[in-house]
């Protein structure tokens, strides 16, 4: 935090500041918390945050893939970090990345006054000792329970905090017309096209729906998105799955929906049920540690995971229940009000960097 005895300048990495949940997070603590340094600089491969974050005046520091293993990538990464550091009089790194937390572990050996931070954003089962060895002089943060228990259990790192994220998002009472003239029951999930998020068993799922006038609308882009346009239609549901692709409206998205779902694999703590229940709307998800901590039976419909004939059945039911939906969406909003709200986000960050 600021100290008018000597500077304190921030650093976060991350990949990418693409779309992404940890993108997000990352820059939001990099924007909100900016008056709390000196100096903010962020480090990645660049994306879509990339010049909002310039708009706020923060430093944006264009690096190679911290998730490459190529010798050559790694000592090059190496001297970028070392030199952005240095040069820059950077005092606190913020890394959001395994091998990011990695390549701090090994400069804190020629800045061995550097502080670390690290946030948890998944749940990890490989590579163990390595990530141990990355966290040895990180203080470590917990996106929620699930990875609080992964880093203590199987990891070993046993003092972690837990600070759920929040999301910032502009209140809109807009819908989208493209959703909202589509006749019928409408539901959306937002989700990078990639495996993580289980879109081949939801895809499925809705080929086992049993009710004709349920439509899906995926929010999002990523590496599997012809994969799962081809799926759709070998399915014959090219009338029922509509890909919007990335959208910046996703306020006005959800309103549109009469409720969403998700069909992640695994996740840490997943952005896109906050960002559901903050805009009054109940969910469809599988039961994996990083939702069932959000998601349960007083605010939506908990399904096991790579499950479709469990999900078709779950979609059936809050389709066909309005009164029960809207009660399961009542209650997701008040839940979202006392554990998930973006001002207790950042004031807990805030504290965090304070005590360091």
């Amino acid at each position: 935090m600021k100290n008018g005895k000597q500077k304190n300048n921030i650093l976060h990495i991350s990949r990418t500041m693409d779309i992404g949940g940890a993108e997000r997070i990352v820059y939001q603590l990099a924007t909100d918390l900016k008056d709390e340094f000196d100096q903010v600089h962020v480090a990645s491969t660049g994306g879509l945050w990339e010049e909002k974050l310039a708009e706020n005046g923060i430093q944006h520091h264009r690096i190679l893939d911290v998730d490459s293993k190529q010798p050559a990538t790694v000592l090059k990464i190496l001297a970028s970090l070392s030199r952005i550091i240095k040069e820059n009089e950077i005092t606190l790194v913020h890394t959001h990345h395994r091998m990011a937390a990695f390549y701090i572990r090994l400069l804190q050996l020629r800045h061995p006054k550097l502080i670390h931070v690290y946030t948890a954003h998944n749940v990890f089962k490989d590579k163990l000792p390595l990530y141990k060895f990355a966290l040895g002089k990180a203080h470590a943060i917990a996106v929620g329970e699930a990875v609080s228990e992964n880093l203590k259990t199987d990891v070993g790192i046993k003092d972690t905090t837990v600070i759920y994220n929040g999301v910032l998002m502009e209140e809109s009472q807009d819908t989208v017309s493209e959703i909202v003239r589509t006749p019928g029951v409408k539901i959306g999930c937002i989700a990078r096209l990639s495996e993580q998020k289980g879109l081949t068993y939801l895809i499925e799922a809705m080929s086992l729906v049993t009710n004709p006038s349920v439509s899906l609308f995926i929010v999002g882009d990523g590496e599997l998105k012809n994969d799962l346009i081809d799926q759709t239609k070998k399915l014959g549901l090219e009338e029922r799955i509509h890909f919007l692709g990335y959208r910046s409206d996703v306020v006005e998205c959800i309103n549109s929906f009469d409720f969403l779902v998700s069909s992640s694999i695994y996740e840490g703590l997943a952005l896109s049920v906050i960002e559901t229940f903050l805009n009054s709307k109940t969910i469809v998800a599988t039961d994996i540690p990083g939702i069932n901590e959000i998601v349960n039976e007083t605010n939506g419909l908990l399904v096991p995971v790579k499950n479709p004939n469990a999900m078709a059945q779950a979609i059936d039911k809050l389709a066909g229940e309005v009164k029960f939906r809207e009660k399961l969406a009542k209650k997701a909003r008040l839940d979202y009000e006392s554990k998930y709200s973006y001002s207790s986000f950042i004031n807990n960050y805030k504290q965090f960097y304070t005590k360091l």
